[in-house]
Protein backbone atom coordinates (compact mmCIF):
# COMPACT_ATOMS: atom_id res chain seq x y z
CA UNK A 1 0.00 0.00 0.00
CA UNK A 2 1.38 3.37 -0.91
CA UNK A 3 1.84 6.29 1.48
CA UNK A 4 -0.76 8.37 -0.36
CA UNK A 5 -3.33 5.60 -0.01
CA UNK A 6 -2.60 5.35 3.74
CA UNK A 7 -3.12 9.10 4.07
CA UNK A 8 -6.45 8.86 2.21
CA UNK A 9 -7.67 6.12 4.55
CA UNK A 10 -6.63 8.12 7.63
CA UNK A 11 -8.59 11.17 6.43
CA UNK A 12 -11.82 9.21 5.89
CA UNK A 13 -14.61 9.10 8.46
CA UNK A 14 -14.89 5.79 10.37
CA UNK A 15 -18.29 5.03 8.80
CA UNK A 16 -19.53 6.02 5.36
CA UNK A 17 -23.17 6.91 4.77
CA UNK A 18 -23.86 3.51 3.18
CA UNK A 19 -22.35 1.74 6.19
CA UNK A 20 -24.75 3.56 8.50
CA UNK A 21 -27.72 2.73 6.26
CA UNK A 22 -26.86 -0.97 6.23
CA UNK A 23 -26.45 -1.01 10.03
CA UNK A 24 -29.77 0.80 10.40
CA UNK A 25 -31.58 -1.74 8.21
CA UNK A 26 -30.06 -4.63 10.17
CA UNK A 27 -31.12 -3.04 13.48
CA UNK A 28 -34.66 -2.50 12.16
CA UNK A 29 -34.94 -6.15 11.06
CA UNK A 30 -33.78 -7.33 14.49
CA UNK A 31 -36.35 -5.13 16.26
CA UNK A 32 -39.15 -6.34 13.96
CA UNK A 33 -38.25 -10.02 14.47
CA UNK A 34 -38.07 -9.53 18.23
CA UNK A 35 -41.50 -7.89 18.26
CA UNK A 36 -43.03 -10.66 16.13
CA UNK A 37 -41.67 -13.52 18.23
CA UNK A 38 -42.32 -11.93 21.63
CA UNK A 39 -45.58 -10.03 21.19
CA UNK A 40 -47.28 -12.16 18.52
CA UNK A 41 -47.01 -15.46 20.43
CA UNK A 42 -50.32 -17.16 21.16
CA UNK A 43 -51.20 -16.40 24.80
CA UNK A 44 -54.11 -18.85 25.00
CA UNK A 45 -54.14 -20.70 28.33
CA UNK A 46 -53.50 -24.43 28.11
CA UNK A 47 -56.19 -27.03 28.82
CA UNK A 48 -53.63 -29.76 29.46
CA UNK A 49 -50.40 -31.21 28.10
CA UNK A 50 -49.27 -34.04 25.92
CA UNK A 51 -45.98 -35.89 26.05
CA UNK A 52 -44.39 -37.16 22.87
CA UNK A 53 -41.20 -39.09 22.27
CA UNK A 54 -39.70 -38.84 18.80
CA UNK A 55 -43.08 -37.90 17.32
CA UNK A 56 -45.11 -40.63 19.05
CA UNK A 57 -47.81 -39.59 21.53
CA UNK A 58 -47.31 -41.35 24.89
CA UNK A 59 -49.40 -39.50 27.47
CA UNK A 60 -51.99 -36.75 27.83
CA UNK A 61 -53.06 -34.82 30.90
CA UNK A 62 -56.24 -32.75 30.82
CA UNK A 63 -56.91 -30.30 33.65
CA UNK A 64 -60.02 -31.45 35.48
CA UNK A 65 -59.92 -34.99 34.03
CA UNK A 66 -56.44 -36.26 34.86
CA UNK A 67 -53.85 -38.20 32.93
CA UNK A 68 -54.19 -40.91 30.33
CA UNK A 69 -51.45 -43.19 29.06
CA UNK A 70 -51.85 -44.25 25.43
CA UNK A 71 -50.89 -47.84 24.47
CA UNK A 72 -47.45 -46.75 23.19
CA UNK A 73 -46.60 -45.45 26.67
CA UNK A 74 -47.80 -48.42 28.77
CA UNK A 75 -45.49 -49.13 31.71
CA UNK A 76 -43.47 -45.94 31.26
CA UNK A 77 -45.44 -43.56 33.51
CA UNK A 78 -46.11 -43.05 37.21
CA UNK A 79 -48.36 -40.37 38.70
CA UNK A 80 -48.16 -39.02 42.24
CA UNK A 81 -50.17 -36.20 43.77
CA UNK A 82 -48.79 -34.04 46.57
CA UNK A 83 -50.43 -30.85 47.88
CA UNK A 84 -52.60 -30.46 44.77
CA UNK A 85 -49.64 -30.81 42.38
CA UNK A 86 -49.32 -33.86 40.13
CA UNK A 87 -45.84 -35.30 39.54
CA UNK A 88 -45.64 -37.45 36.42
CA UNK A 89 -42.55 -39.62 36.05
CA UNK A 90 -41.71 -40.52 32.45
CA UNK A 91 -39.36 -43.49 32.15
CA UNK A 92 -37.29 -43.87 29.01
CA UNK A 93 -36.72 -47.62 29.36
CA UNK A 94 -38.44 -50.62 30.91
CA UNK A 95 -35.76 -50.87 33.63
CA UNK A 96 -36.74 -47.36 34.82
CA UNK A 97 -33.14 -46.10 34.89
CA UNK A 98 -33.60 -42.99 32.75
CA UNK A 99 -36.44 -40.65 33.69
CA UNK A 100 -37.98 -37.18 33.62
CA UNK A 101 -40.37 -35.91 36.29
CA UNK A 102 -42.93 -33.29 35.26
CA UNK A 103 -44.66 -31.04 37.77
CA UNK A 104 -48.24 -30.36 36.71
CA UNK A 105 -50.09 -27.71 38.69
CA UNK A 106 -53.81 -27.98 37.81
CA UNK A 107 -54.77 -24.89 39.83
CA UNK A 108 -52.25 -22.60 38.11
CA UNK A 109 -52.58 -24.52 34.80
CA UNK A 110 -48.82 -24.76 34.41
CA UNK A 111 -46.36 -27.56 33.65
CA UNK A 112 -42.62 -27.59 34.25
CA UNK A 113 -39.78 -30.07 34.38
CA UNK A 114 -39.17 -30.93 38.03
CA UNK A 115 -36.32 -33.43 37.82
CA UNK A 116 -34.38 -35.45 35.24
CA UNK A 117 -31.27 -37.55 34.79
CA UNK A 118 -30.86 -36.92 31.07
CA UNK A 119 -27.45 -35.27 30.96
CA UNK A 120 -24.91 -33.39 32.98
CA UNK A 121 -26.39 -29.99 32.10
CA UNK A 122 -30.09 -30.92 32.41
CA UNK A 123 -31.12 -28.10 30.07
CA UNK A 124 -34.81 -29.07 30.09
CA UNK A 125 -35.02 -28.27 33.81
CA UNK A 126 -34.21 -24.63 33.07
CA UNK A 127 -36.79 -24.19 30.35
CA UNK A 128 -39.70 -21.91 31.14
CA UNK A 129 -42.84 -23.55 32.46
CA UNK A 130 -45.65 -24.13 29.98
CA UNK A 131 -48.66 -21.91 30.59
CA UNK A 132 -49.70 -20.94 27.03
CA UNK A 133 -50.14 -22.95 23.83
CA UNK A 134 -47.07 -21.37 22.20
CA UNK A 135 -44.61 -22.84 24.71
CA UNK A 136 -42.87 -26.20 24.76
CA UNK A 137 -40.34 -28.11 26.87
CA UNK A 138 -37.85 -30.29 25.03
CA UNK A 139 -35.50 -32.90 26.49
CA UNK A 140 -33.15 -33.71 23.63
CA UNK A 141 -31.19 -36.58 25.26
CA UNK A 142 -34.42 -38.46 26.05
CA UNK A 143 -36.21 -37.36 22.86
CA UNK A 144 -39.15 -35.89 24.81
CA UNK A 145 -41.36 -33.02 23.78
CA UNK A 146 -43.97 -31.64 26.20
CA UNK A 147 -46.60 -29.50 24.47
CA UNK A 148 -49.90 -27.92 25.33
CA UNK A 149 -52.76 -30.29 24.53
CA UNK A 150 -54.44 -27.82 22.19
CA UNK A 151 -51.19 -26.61 20.58
CA UNK A 152 -50.58 -26.73 16.88
CA UNK A 153 -47.17 -27.75 15.56
CA UNK A 154 -46.23 -24.08 15.02
CA UNK A 155 -45.06 -23.65 18.61
CA UNK A 156 -42.04 -21.58 19.55
CA UNK A 157 -39.55 -23.22 21.92
CA UNK A 158 -38.77 -21.12 24.96
CA UNK A 159 -35.20 -21.64 26.06
CA UNK A 160 -33.94 -20.76 29.52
Amino acid sequence: MSITRVEQVKKRKPFALWDLLVYGVIAAVIVILFAVFVFAADKTTITGVRIEREGTLLYTYTFGSGGEVVPAGEGLFEEQEKDGVVYVTVYQDTRHERYNILEINPNARTVKMHETNCSRHKDCMYMEEISTVSQVIVCVPHGLKILALNAKENYKPIIG
